[in-house]
This record gives structure tokens, sequence and C-alpha cells, in this order.
């Protein structure tokens, strides 16, 4: 009887061990589009660098480089990720790596791909700003494997040309002032003093000010370019004009503005409602 019980409780260890090996086997034969980058600082370190990766608009890895100039990353497949780079007092780019790929080409391997991503010096007291991704990834039906989108990335190079020829102006951080030496209080005795008592005064209520009515209006305008949706909503109140304006690229970024200025999402839908 004991005999045959440990043949069974080992037949059941063997067979647990199998499906663990399976299940891990399974995981490391998941195919992934592999990409090496390459950071490159003109004018720099890699102190400061970061490398964050979004995937459907949510975080999916974010790097600190520590020095390192080449990293390793695997993309899962199927999905749009947004790789940005940024370093204080460089421009900020980012590169779109879409990994969808036709039916039946899931089960083989792709070649690694190099990104080289190269941060440029921010112009002194300016500030650039580029409005969209800077470069495109994607299976390539002529090529049967991954490579660059060069018809995006042509037009990414306008964008980035107008970009850098009208660069705004940072903003000026005035420095604190300098501290005030406060004096060393004297204590100086004064006699006793007792005041006589104090008629109470008669209570006067004021008449109440009638509060100015508030009067708002808003009018709101879409504009649908290309691969951009502007929406304008002009908001009066009081007389006072002020323009929202919110823009919504293709690629998946939004941007605010009142005035010209950037808000916060949060602003936007608050001070137009």
């Amino acid at each position: 009887m004991a005999k045959t019980e440990h043949k069974s409780i080992l037949k059941k260890f063997i067979v647990s061990i199998l499906f663990v090996f399976l299940a891990f086997y399974s995981q490391a034969q998941t195919p992934v589009f592999t990409v090496k980058l390459i950071i490159d600082i003109n004018g720099g370190g890699l102190d400061n660098v970061w490398i964050t990766i979004t995937k459907g608009g949510a975080t999916y890895r974010t790097i600190n480089p520590n020095g390192k100039s080449k990293y390793m990353v695997d993309f899962e497949l199927g999905a749009e990720y947004l790789i940005t780079v940024t370093k204080p007092g460089f421009i900020t780019k980012s590169v779109i790596v879409d990994t969808h790929i036709p039916n039946g080409r899931e089960s083989q391997e792709f070649n690694k791909f190099d990104a080289r991503i190269e941060l440029n010096k921010q112009p002194e007291d300016q500030e650039i700003t580029y409005t969209q991704p800077v470069g495109k990834i994607g299976y390539s039906y002529t090529q049967t494997d991954f490579d660059f989108d060069t018809q995006y990335i042509a037009q990414a190079k306008e964008m980035q040309k107008k970009a850098e020829a009208n660069p705004k102006p940072k903003p000026k951080v005035e420095p604190p002032p300098p501290p005030v030496s406060k004096p060393i209080p004297v204590e100086v005795k004064q006699p006793e003093y007792k005041p006589e008592p104090v008629k109470p005064k008669p209570v006067v209520k004021e008449p109440e000010i009638p509060q100015k009515p508030i009067v708002k209006n808003k009018e709101e305008k879409v504009i649908q370019k290309d691969r951009l949706k502007i929406t304008i909503i002009i908001v009066t109140i009081n007389e006072t004009p002020y323009e929202y304006k919110k823009e919504e690229y293709a690629w998946g970024g939004v941007y605010f503005y009142k005035d010209g200025r950037n808000i916060t999402e949060n602003t936007f839908d608050k001070e137009t409602e």
C-alpha cells in the first residue's frame, strides 16, 4: 500500500514539473521586436537622461541609462509605443514604434533594429518644442521586416524646421530677495495703564451692495486638418473674451492652450464647461 502511494506522489510531482517547464518554455518563445536604443547627446553627457516608453498612452517602461549610450528594449507585438528621451537644457524628442504585423508573421523572428536618438541643446534664452514625434518605426511590407517610415520622417523634418525657426522665449526666473535681518527687540517697561470704560457704539448696519451679475457666453468651432483636429472655444465673461484651444494629433498627442499658453486638460475642461 505504501509503495503504491509513493508511486502516485512521484507521478504527480513529475506532472507538475512538466507543466511548469511547458509554461516557461511557452513564455520564452513569445515573439518580440527588439530595438537597440542609441542615445547621442550633442554637447553633453548622459547624466540626467531619462527614457520613457508609453503603450497606448500608459507608462510601459522608464529607463535611466546611467551613463550607458546603448540600451536593448523588447517590444511586444500588436501595439503602438512612444519612446521619449529627455534631458534638462536639451530639446525633447520622441519616436513611435508600431509593432502591428500581418497575420502569419507572429511565429517568425525579426531582425534586431538600431534606433539612434540625438538630443540637441536648447538655444540661449529660448525654448524649442516639437509638436509631434520625429520618427516612426513600423512593419514594412516591401522589406518584410521592421523599418523606418520614410514618409513620416520627411513630414516630421518639416515640423522640426518650423519649430526651430520659431523658438519661444524662456520664462525668466526671478532670484529670491536677500534675507532681511530682523532687529533685536528691546524690552521697554511702560507704566501701568488703566483704560477708562468705553461706551459701546451703536451698531450701524451697512447697506447691502448688489453684486454685479456674471454674464458668460461660449462659442465653439472645430477645424479638421490632415492629421490634426483643432477645437477652438471662445469664452466671454462680462465682455472679456478668452480663447481656449485643444489640439488632437493622429499619433495620440493632445495639447491644451489658453490665450496661446499651455494649460492642463483639467483647467481646459473646468473653464470651458
